[in-house]
C-alpha cells in the first residue's frame, strides 16, 4: 500500500470517528432536552387532590351529627393558631366520626377534607401545620395524617391542618365521606364557618 492510499484511508477514518462522535453528543443533547422539557410540562401539584365538581353536596352545622356514606360526622369546632408576626392562621378541626359498617378504614386530611375561600379557591392541607400540630398538641388531642376509623366504632380528635393569611376568618370546611373507599367522593358535606366560629387554641390543647 503507497503512502498516498494509506494517508487516504486514515483521513477518511478520521472523518468517519468524527461524525460519529458528534451524531452521539447531539443525540444525547437532545434526549436531555426532551427528558428537561416533558418534566417541565408536569404540573407542580400533581399529587394536590382535585375536588370533583359533581358531587352531591350536604349541608352541615357546627355541633350538629350529619349522617352519609354510613359514616355520622360532627364538626364539633375549628380551632386556629394564630401567627401575628408571621400573618398566618393555622387551621384544625375538632371533630367525631362514627362508622356504622363493619370495615375498619382510614381516612386523611388531604384526601378527606379541603377549605373553600368565598373566592372559590380551594384549600388543602400543609405539613407545616401538622408539624406544629405535633410539637405543641397534647399527644391524646391531635391526629396526625392518616387516621383510622375503627368498625362500628367512633373517631374523636383534633385534625388538620390548614394555612390561610390571618385576615381570613370567613370560608367553607369540606368533608368527603369517604368510608373504606378512598376515591368515593360523591357526596360532600359543607360547613359555612364565620368568625364566630373561629376557636383559639387553649390550655384543653396545648402542652
Amino acid at each position: 500500500m503507497n503512502r498516498k492510499r494509506l494517508a487516504a484511508l486514515l483521513m477518511a477514518a478520521s472523518i468517519t470517528a468524527a461524525v460519529s462522535v458528534s451524531c452521539m453528543n447531539n443525540n444525547s443533547k437532545k434526549d436531555k432536552k426532551d427528558s428537561s422539557s416533558s418534566e417541565d410540562f408536569l404540573p407542580t401539584d400533581s399529587n394536590e387532590p382535585v375536588a370533583p365538581k359533581d358531587s352531591t353536596e350536604l349541608k352541615g352545622e357546627i355541633g350538629k351529627e350529619i349522617s352519609a356514606n354510613s359514616t355520622d360526622f360532627t364538626l364539633k369546632s375549628v380551632v386556629v393558631h394564630t401567627d401575628k408576626e408571621a400573618k398566618e392562621r393555622f387551621i384544625y378541626f375538632d371533630i367525631d366520626l362514627r362508622n356504622s359498617t363493619s370495615t375498619e378504614y382510614t381516612l386523611s386530611t388531604l384526601n378527606n377534607f379541603f377549605i373553600k375561600l368565598p373566592d372559590n379557591k380551594e384549600v388543602y392541607s400543609d405539613v407545616r401545620s401538622q408539624l406544629y400540630a405535633e410539637s405543641s398538641f397534647k399527644k391524646d388531642k391531635f391526629f396526625r395524617d392518616p387516621f383510622d376509623i375503627p368498625s362500628n366504632g367512633q373517631f374523636s380528635g383534633i385534625v388538620g391542618g390548614f394555612i390561610l393569611n390571618d385576615d381570613v376568618d370567613e370560608f367553607t370546611v369540606c368533608f368527603y365521606p369517604t368510608g373504606s373507599n378512598p376515591k368515593d367522593k360523591g357526596t360532600v358535606i359543607k360547613f359555612a364557618i364565620t368568625a364566630d366560629d373561629l376557636k383559639e387554641l387553649d390550655s384543653d390543647v396545648l402542652k
